[in-house]
């Protein structure tokens, strides 16, 4: 075999935390003045909610999964 199967496990989950705080930089980055100035403001601002209710969605979902295995 070419890989652990909790080895791949682990980095997915570091990989899944990363991308949580990925698209919350990203929404967070859309709140910038003047870093995409063609962009209308109302369309950077409901992208931007988006982007960070997502970050914020995931990084819940995988500490309740997280939190309900160690309960177990």
């Amino acid at each position: 075999m070419l890989f652990d199967k909790n080895t791949f496990s682990k980095f997915m989950v570091g990989f899944g935390y990363l991308m949580a705080f990925v698209y919350i930089g990203l929404g967070a980055m859309l709140f910038v003045p003047g870093l995409y100035p063609n962009i209308p403001p109302v369309l950077k601002f409901a992208f931007s909610f988006f982007f960070i209710a997502y970050g914020f969605f995931r990084l819940v979902k995988m500490w309740t999964k997280k939190k309900d295995f160690n309960d177990q």
